[in-house]
């Protein structure tokens, strides 16, 4: 529960929601990136 605003939504406006999304998902990419590319 680290996107916490994102598992209660809270933005009652769909293109908000959809930006938290994306942000949270290039957020885990990255992390992703940087544990297997030293």
């Amino acid at each position: 529960a680290r996107f916490r605003r994102l598992t209660i939504r809270y933005e009652r406006r769909a293109d908000l929601h959809l930006a938290l999304t994306t942000l949270a998902c290039a957020v885990i990419c990255l992390r992703q990136i940087r544990r297997f590319c030293p």
